[in-house]
């Protein structure tokens, strides 16, 4: 069975909360949501899942705040990590609205 790269819905796990419980759990979206910015649609990643960018960006900066000496780099990851859980819990409530 060949698998189509370009049929995402063939290849993306499914949510087990969802899947178990019935409602969309804090990362549902996250999956089609890197498809479409691998795609280079950075507008529809953002309207699919918002917290994407900001997550991406978070975890980049994750080995250059524990290598580098800058003196508040911590504090420059502490709050972009605020920014990325602001956004997640932010969409998730948007959703069950």
């Amino acid at each position: 069975m060949e698998m189509s790269v370009s049929s995402p819905s063939s290849w993306m796990l499914p949510c087990p909360v969802k899947a178990a419980v019935g409602i969309d759990c804090p990362g549902c979206g996250f999956q089609r949501s890197l498809w479409a910015l691998l795609q280079g649609d950075v507008a529809g990643s953002w309207n699919i899942y918002p917290a994407l960018i900001p997550f991406l960006l978070t975890v980049l900066m994750i080995p250059v705040a524990v290598k580098s000496r800058l003196p508040y780099r911590m504090h420059l990851l502490g709050g972009a990590l605020a920014i990325t859980c602001f956004l997640i819990v932010r969409n998730y409530f948007s959703k069950m609205i």
